[in-house]
């Protein structure tokens, strides 16, 4: 097998690297990819290439490492190391020593790659605020992104912990009790609404945390982050009247740790926790029927749809966990969530 060697993108080679895009992510990838003007790299190998790293300069001294994917029948052969550290070098050697990255929750490979580098997984208010107001847009974009977290490497955050862990289901909840609250609120449906939609976000999401701890736990020890990604989204889309799922998720305690070893017992952790909506969208039919059927069930299938949806940009959603660890479980929860949709 020959080498494989790391070379700067130009204008011919975005084509092939959008494919391989394509076959990591899926085709709703191309809606957001650049297709010009990218500065980054990709891997080649006998002519084929297998995978790219795209950055960008988004402000003095700031940039963002857009993009970094491997072709998913490459795997295991540290593609995705040489490129990252190409596009590191890169910003290095042009001054830009503050840097963001956008990083799916479960993509362990890459977190730990970032971690190594003195990237820390941040809040989203010290990822969105204390930079220059160049990048802020871009920035801002990357928070809307659910189930992904904003890694930065900034010398202000050198006693940071690569990921933040007090108080995680506190605040979990205590999120969810404001979006429960804006939810019932702004959409106007009357005082007992109000009320069960306030309890309905954080119980909703306080019985996933319960029923997958179990199966998480089986692991290993297990620590719970709170939701990154997706969170300002949940506060604007709340703020109009609708609910946009941010939970949280188990993880080992461990800073760097391999998600192949870990992914039987998240599959499991997210199948149980995904079936615990439809058993909450099916009790609540029981337990509140005029405000089930006044706007309730609507709320509540649009949380377990999206749940449904295996790839970009919905990737980090529990669909696609339950799918990478077995397909027969992922099409048994859409069976179920189906037919108790169309039941109820």
């Amino acid at each position: 097998m020959s080498q494989i060697n790391i070379h700067p993108i130009d204008p011919s080679m975005i084509k092939k690297t959008t494919k391989v895009a394509i076959k990591a992510f899926g085709k709703g990838v191309t809606t957001i990819l650049p297709k010009k003007n990218v500065w980054g790299f990709y891997a080649e190998q006998d002519d084929d290439v297998l995978g790219a790293v795209y950055i960008k300069e988004v402000a003095p001294q700031e940039g963002i490492l857009e993009w970094i994917f491997v072709d998913p029948d490459a795997h295991g052969l540290s593609i995705g190391k040489k490129l990252a550290e190409a596009g590191f070098n890169a910003m290095k050697d042009r001054g830009l020593t503050r840097q963001f990255a956008l990083v799916r929750d479960d993509n362990t490979a890459s977190w730990n790659m970032f971690a190594k580098e003195d990237y820390k997984q941040v809040t989203v208010l010290k990822s969105l605020f204390g930079y220059h107001i160049k990048s802020f847009t871009e920035r801002f974009l990357y928070s809307l992104a659910s189930n992904y977290s904003i890694w930065v490497k900034d010398e202000r955050f050198e006693d940071v912990p690569i990921h933040p862990r007090q108080f995680s289901i506190l605040k979990t909840l205590g999120f969810a009790t404001w979006i429960g609250a804006s939810l019932s609120l702004f959409s106007l449906r009357g005082v007992a609404f109000f009320w069960i939609a306030l309890a309905m976000v954080p119980a909703v999401t306080l019985v996933r945390i319960i029923v997958a701890y179990p199966f998480a736990r089986q692991y290993g020890p297990v620590r719970f982050d709170a939701p990154q990604g997706g969170t300002p989204l949940a506060v604007i889309l709340a703020l109009l009247g609708s609910w946009w799922p941010t939970f949280g998720y188990f993880l080992p305690r461990e800073d760097y740790w391999r998600d192949d070893k870990f992914l039987p017992y998240a599959g499991k952790a997210r199948f149980a926790s995904w079936m615990s909506m439809v058993a909450v969208y099916i009790g609540a039919s029981y337990l509140f029927p005029e405000t089930f059927s006044a706007g309730l069930n609507g709320f509540l299938i649009t949380v377990i749809v999206i749940q449904l949806i295996p790839f970009f940009p919905l990737d980090g959603m529990d669909g696609n966990v339950v799918f990478k660890h077995s397909k027969l479980l992922y099409a048994l929860g859409v069976l179920i969530s189906i037919v108790a949709i169309l039941a109820y």
